[in-house]
């Protein structure tokens, strides 16, 4: 699998993977998780026969090909662009780890890129449905991040990123005693911009200007 290095490919494969390893990567795997603990001790490499004679140990040998298996699973799960940075990992405890560390800190760090534009985007010039939906995108994006958005913080996102001249549809919202459900907020905003652009064009009309 080459998934992508987006916050929704970053947050699914590690359940994806530890959904693999419950049931074992292969049928010759007895506790597969055993192997992705960094305190694990593999089985010493020789043990001493009836007679005293050291000799290799076939459990040694079964825990490595297990180990090298498991290792390999792994590196084909994750997507090349995090594949440079298990350069020089042995096992598939250190590889696991790396992996788990990596995602882990992406998906912090995107999950907090998405909820500060989520709460710092401004309709500005943007027409109102481009508006709410960057709006749509960023809670979107923050979801797939494992982060699901509220529909009350969805709207709180959508008023305060308005301009003054829609403060009286943000009063009547924000004092209504019954919570506007998030269509019934877009659908207000977005039948109210007509007018709003009506006014706006009448105050920069030629005559308009004139007069003043």
């Amino acid at each position: 699998m080459d998934s992508s290095s987006s916050p929704s490919a970053a947050q699914s494969v590690v359940p994806m993977m530890a959904s693999h390893l419950s049931t074992g990567v292969d049928n010759d795997f007895s506790q597969p998780r055993s192997f992705l603990d960094l305190h694990t001790i593999p089985p010493s490499s020789t043990v001493l026969d009836d007679n005293g004679v050291i000799q290799e140990n076939a459990d040694f040998e079964r825990f490595e090909q297990q180990d090298s298996a498991l290792a390999s699973w792994l590196l084909f799960s994750v997507s090349t662009a995090i594949l440079p940075h298990l350069i020089g990992l042995d096992t598939s405890a250190q590889i696991w780890n790396a992996i788990v560390s990596l995602y882990g800190s992406k998906s912090t760090s995107r999950l907090m890129f998405y909820r500060r534009a989520l709460h710092s985007q401004r309709k500005g010039n943007l027409p109102m449905r481009e508006f709410l939906m960057k709006i749509k995108c960023f809670c979107d994006n923050l979801a797939g991040c494992g982060e699901v958005i509220s529909k009350h913080e969805h709207i709180t996102a959508i008023l305060n990123g308005l301009p003054s001249e829609y403060e009286p549809i943000v009063s009547i919202i924000v004092a209504s005693p019954t919570l506007y459900s998030l269509q019934s907020v877009m659908t207000m905003l977005i039948d109210a911009e007509s007018p709003q652009q009506a006014l706006m064009v009448e105050a920069s009309s030629p005559v308009n200007l004139v007069s003043q």
